[in-house]
């Protein structure tokens, strides 16, 4: 009789767990352990109660359990705050940059129409050629530079555009975007990341993160990575 109640109402329980609202976990939580704890101690049979010892056991799992997720939320709070410390502090130091010469992951560059710029690419490994495209505003490629075989090593690759295209012409002042692209001696495509450089003027605070001006372009501060001091 006892063992059919017990069947009865753990299945009621389990039951219960198996259509909340909520989707189904794989893990146990607090609320769940206690409602099986709760369903155990009312469907026992009086006769027969639960072994003293088990249940100091079960109890201790529980008081594990709720001091396990306690930690959990701490550290989930304590991670946010030291994000938005972080983020705090980066934002304060920022301006102090202004006027320093920077290396900036980006595809971009402002040319002003009389000083040179300068740009770069990174290679992970050797390459059998390495050709860079400057291209306009229209996405018209107004320049194509081949690079020479001291530019085709692993490593950091700097070199300056005159302000040219390929026919020799000088090209209108704007923004002009960088293409990088780099091959093995089999043909296959190496991963070239192209870099600009220059002096930060600005700093500016945006709802989407802080940006340093560099060129006349919008550089996320986490893309700069060698900052001159």
């Amino acid at each position: 009789m006892a063992t059919t109640a017990v069947d009865s109402s753990m299945n009621s329980v389990f039951k219960d767990l198996q259509t909340p609202t909520k989707a189904p976990t794989k893990e146990l939580g607090k609320d769940e352990f206690l409602k099986l704890l709760t369903y155990q101690l009312k469907a026992q049979d009086p006769m027969k109660p639960q072994d003293g010892q088990q249940f100091a056991s079960q109890l201790a799992q529980f008081s594990s359990l709720e001091q396990l997720s306690n930690i959990n939320k701490a550290l989930e709070a304590q991670s946010a705050n030291f994000g938005i410390l972080s983020q705090s502090m980066a934002n304060a130091n920022a301006p102090n940059y202004i006027g320093k010469s920077i290396k900036a992951s980006a595809d971009s560059i402002t040319y002003d129409g009389a000083k040179s710029p300068q740009i770069g690419y990174e290679l992970p490994s050797n390459a059998a050629s390495v050709k860079i495209e400057i291209k306009n505003s229209a996405g018209t490629v107004v320049r194509t530079i081949n690079a020479s075989a001291l530019d085709l090593q692993n490593g950091e690759h700097r070199l300056t555009w005159d302000g040219k295209a390929d026919n020799g012409t000088a090209v209108a002042s704007g923004q002009y975007s960088i293409n990088v692209t780099a091959k093995d001696a089999s043909g296959g495509t190496i991963d070239a990341k192209p870099f600009t450089y220059g002096v930060i003027t600005a700093v500016r605070f945006k709802q989407e993160g802080t940006v340093a001006v560099v060129n006349g372009v919008e550089i996320p501060i986490g893309d700069i990575e060698d900052i001159a001091m």
